[in-house]
């Protein structure tokens, strides 16, 4: 019995050495079979992996976009009174203009159509004779409570000069970091700009906003 086995141990090793190449080559095309197979899963998963990525960015692009118009209620001595949106760097001018226009009773003195537009602002243009602010400011609800803050996510380098503690240096710093970081969620965030610290900021908040 323990012959017959050695026999065919010896045999078998006999075999081994006479097609050791054969057995390589069937080693090395099942390797390869399996390589072949494993790569495209991996591919697979990949794709799914930035099928998932894209839509989840996908919201946060359509919010960006939704953040960039303003809603404006216009009312008074316009031809069409209503609720308009508009581009966020959008001006009164621009709202009378959507609005069809200043009827031929409307009060131009009481109207300053330079005013940037601010979202959910409303806006009531006098007739002739009708009281109104004694200013040359906009007819707005920001007018009868104070100045209206500005806005940092669209003020001008100008606009944000105007603000006490901001100088050319700082605007430019600000101007720049929104170009390249995008829009400023809270004020907070100016601690990020270049030249302003916590106690800046504090200071800033009584004049400027995101919305």
């Amino acid at each position: 019995m323990a012959n017959s086995i050695l026999r065919t141990v010896i045999w078998m090793m006999d075999l081994v050495k006479k097609h050791k190449n054969y057995i390589l080559i069937g080693i090395a095309i099942l390797c390869a079979g399996l390589v072949y197979i494993w790569i495209p899963d991996s591919k697979s998963d990949a794709v799914t992996a930035n099928q998932a990525v894209t839509k989840e960015e996908k919201p946060k692009k359509e919010e960006t976009k939704l953040s960039n118009e303003v809603y404006i209620d216009i009312k008074g001595a316009v031809r069409t009174p209503g609720v308009y949106k508009l581009p966020m760097d959008a001006r009164v001018q621009d709202v009378v203009k959507i609005a069809g226009g200043l009827t031929a009773e409307a009060d131009c003195s009481k109207l300053n159509l330079a005013e940037k537009l601010k979202d959910e602002m409303s806006i009531y243009v006098y007739k002739k004779g009708e009281e109104g602010p004694a200013t040359q400011g906009a007819n707005t609800e920001e007018a009868s409570t104070g100045s209206a803050k500005i806005n940092l996510n669209s003020a001008t380098k100008d606009d944000l000069q105007q603000v006490p503690g901001i100088g050319e240096s700082k605007a430019t710093a600000i101007i720049e970091y929104r170009e390249k970081e995008g829009l400023f969620q809270t004020i907070e965030d100016l601690k990020n700009v270049s030249g302003i610290g916590e106690k800046t900021v504090e200071k800033l908040k009584e004049y400027l906003d995101v919305n």
